[in-house]
């Protein structure tokens, strides 16, 4: 090989070993030159700033079906022998809850079976007056023959002696005595008669109103539901477990609630730093945990006045009124309150970790061709990623992080 072949080697040898350091050194002057590239922009479009909370649902109207306040006479516990299936969805007017009636029932009877001896004694009564008056009347007619001939005598003893005339006289007043105290009694007898016919009339009202309210509380052995709703049972204070036939209830004990799922509301709560934010009439949505898709529109109807202890924290309970019917919607369901604060179908925002802060003024760093110039905001409203911002900005403009500025 000739020397200048061995000399072109050589070149070729040193150029090789120098390419990888002119390489590096190309992209380390090509990145300084160039401004920090960002994936964050300034966005325009709808903006929601909302606290989001927990809750459970509950009716707005509720009712209880209790065991009826009977009288004592009938006893203090009840056996239930009939009940609406737990969940079930029933109609006002239906029947929900059936309890043994055998107490009421022998009740019935026994009153029926007074009402009977009551209405013969008054008809027993009426028979007796009748005969009493029949034998007045024949006693008049006695003592009115005797009358008469008692003073026929007395007139005839004017031709005897003084005795006979003294006796005529004693035996017509006699005669006189007995006739007005037949007619006297004849004259009472209409309102002696009236008043004992008017006690045992009493009577046998007496025995017609207690039938009657034994067959009254015979017809609420069977209670009805009091509204449309959901029958939701009721757990056995004795047991600890879900009411079920053959238990039995105290007179005035709750058997089952009765929620009307038409009008539901949402029983909340929210932080006590998140409180100044909301108001009562605030639009709030809601989603069933169990449909987290399905959006219900509801209102803030109720704040409480103080803070209650939930889980270490301390929350203000919130009543939310849902806007709309739907059989979905069910008492105790667990759903998810959205708060809404401030909202905008048009609202320039950025990512909040693009705002810098200095000496209370906010800037961000957005990218002017190949510069990068810092721009003053002002923020708004803000939620767990972005802020409104407003000042010398446009829609699209690019921005870099606060970070990729001060390191650089």
């Amino acid at each position: 090989m000739c020397s200048c072949h061995r000399e072109m080697m050589r070149v070729a040898g040193g150029m090789a070993r120098l390419l990888p350091v002119v390489m590096l050194l190309l992209l380390v002057t090509a990145s300084c030159e160039r401004p920090p590239e960002s994936r964050h922009a300034v966005i325009k479009g709808p903006f929601r700033q909302s606290v989001i909370e927990t809750g459970e649902l509950q009716a707005v109207n509720s009712s209880v079906v209790t065991i009826p306040r009977l009288n004592y006479m009938y006893g203090f516990n009840y056996k239930l022998i009939e009940l609406a299936e737990h969940g079930s969805e029933v109609r006002k007017g239906d029947p929900v809850v059936t309890i043994d009636a055998s107490s009421v029932e022998r009740a019935v009877s026994d009153s029926r079976e007074r009402l009977d001896n009551e209405l013969a004694a008054m008809n027993k009564l009426r028979v007796n007056q009748r005969n009493s008056n029949q034998e007045l009347l024949a006693q008049l007619r006695n003592v009115q023959a005797t009358y008469d001939r008692k003073r026929l005598d007395l007139e005839r003893s004017g031709f005897g002696s003084e005795s006979m005339r003294r006796i005529a006289a004693l035996e017509y007043r006699q005669a006189e005595i007995g006739l007005n105290r037949v007619k006297r009694r004849l004259e009472k007898r209409p309102l002696l008669d009236s008043l004992d016919m008017m006690v045992q009339s009493i009577r046998v009202e007496q025995r017609e109103a207690d039938l009657e309210a034994a067959e009254r509380t015979l017809d609420l052995m069977t209670v009805t539901s009091p509204l449309d709703g959901i029958f939701v049972l009721e757990t056995n204070r004795r047991t600890g477990q879900m009411l079920r036939l053959g238990d039995e209830v105290n007179v005035g004990g709750t058997v089952a609630r009765i929620p009307d799922v038409r009008y539901m509301k949402v029983r909340g709560f929210v932080q006590e730093n998140d409180i100044s934010r909301i108001e009562r009439g605030q639009r709030v949505e809601v989603r069933l945990d169990a449909l987290p898709t399905v959006t219900f529109n509801g209102r803030l109807s109720y704040i409480g006045v103080v803070s209650v202890l939930r889980q270490d924290k301390m929350v203000f309970l919130t009543e939310v009124l849902i806007d709309e019917s739907d059989l979905r919607l069910k008492p105790g369901m667990t759903v998810s309150c959205e708060y809404i604060i401030w909202e905008s179908d048009e609202a320039v925002y950025v990512s909040s970790e693009t705002i810098y802060e200095e000496n209370n003024r906010y800037y961000l760093f957005v990218r002017r061709g190949r510069r990068v110039v810092k721009t003053e905001v002002e923020p708004g409203p803000s939620n767990n990623l972005y802020t409104v911002v407003s000042g010398k900005i446009s829609p699209g403009d690019r921005v870099v992080l606060p970070t990729d500025m001060l390191i650089r």
